[in-house]
């Protein structure tokens, strides 16, 4: 009975001396101030884009300082760890998300952690368009090469435009890039307004007429192509499209922008793409959608709310 008696007294101490100790642990694991913060990237990157982080926006508490205590830290990129408050960071030339991670760290508080991410993308992210020819045409204006095909008596090009204009500060003033980034110029083309688009096209090249493009039918399919961005299928695939790129005008669902106070928003990636027609000096869209085997008219889009893809044609 004695023995049991000591046993049990013993098991209760051990109890009591383990709650003071997560009582002293609580009571001096403390919050870091402010939010962490080391700089932006760009939804969207180039091989070799730079980006100069340093971190700022953290600190120890005021009313709990001690000058002994610190805050340190730790970039972590490509899987080495670095323990510094700045850091270049040069993109790699790997298609794909890339991150780089912070994290902040002091003595009796509990860490602060942030990840940026970018998606790398370059000429090789668009593949398997099936073609094989180099590209035929130069637009003198930027010196910026295009496949062009023959397609209702037409010659079209076989890509979105991707040309640009930018005032002495560098803000685009005609066309705009995927999501604002001009990593995106060459891949995705530009999205332009109803008025920049009437204006947009090469010397000797024009915007599609409605009926130039209604020659081409109305098979969603024969526009579009089984493409991969980034490895990854940007048609999916659904039993009633049947995707040929029978003319090769290889049409990528890049979706669209809405604009309000000059911002643009972008949806449908993945799922649409719209191209802009005249249709005798009206704005007309033609669009494709993942899952609708037709193409469809839009005969309403806004004049300067609204961007679409351009496919210019002679």
């Amino acid at each position: 009975m004695k023995l049991y008696r000591i046993l049990l007294i013993a098991a209760l101490g051990a109890l009591a001396l383990t709650a003071c100790k997560d009582d002293e642990e609580t009571e001096t694991s403390k919050s870091l101030s402010g939010s962490l913060e080391a700089g932006t990237m760009d939804a969207f990157s180039n091989p070799g884009d730079t980006y100069d982080l340093a971190v700022s926006g953290v600190s120890i508490p005021d009313a709990e300082t001690d000058k002994s205590l610190e805050i340190v830290y730790t970039f972590k990129v490509d899987g080495i760890t670095d323990t510094t408050t700045a850091m270049k960071v040069i993109i790699p030339d790997t298609l794909g998300t890339y991150s780089v991670s912070v994290v902040a760290t002091a003595e009796g508080y509990y860490s602060k952690s942030l990840t940026l991410s970018t998606t790398v993308v370059s000429e090789r992210s668009i593949t398997n368009t099936g073609r094989a020819a180099a590209p035929d045409f130069t637009d003198t204006r930027d010196g910026k090469e295009y496949y062009t095909v023959s397609a209702g008596g037409l010659t079209w090009l076989a890509q979105n435009l991707a040309y640009f204009e930018k005032d002495a500060d560098g803000n685009y003033t005609l066309g705009r890039p995927y999501e604002g980034a001009k990593a995106t110029e060459d891949v995705m083309g530009g999205f332009y307004t109803w008025t920049e688009a009437q204006t947009a096209c090469p010397s000797g090249w024009h915007m599609p007429t409605a009926a130039e493009f209604d020659a081409l039918g109305t098979d969603a399919g024969a526009l579009m192509v089984d493409a991969y961005f980034n490895g990854e299928r940007l048609w999916e695939f659904w039993p009633n499209v049947k995707v040929k790129n029978t003319y090769g005008l290889c049409a990528l669902p890049f979706g669209y922008a809405t604009i309000v106070d000059d911002e643009y928003t972008f949806y449908g990636f993945n799922d649409y793409c719209f191209f802009w027609v005249d249709n005798a000096g009206s704005p007309m869209c033609r669009s494709i959608y993942v899952k609708d085997a037709d193409i469809k008219v839009w005969g309403s889009p806004s004049t300067t709310d609204f961007a679409a893809n351009l496919r210019c044609v002679k």
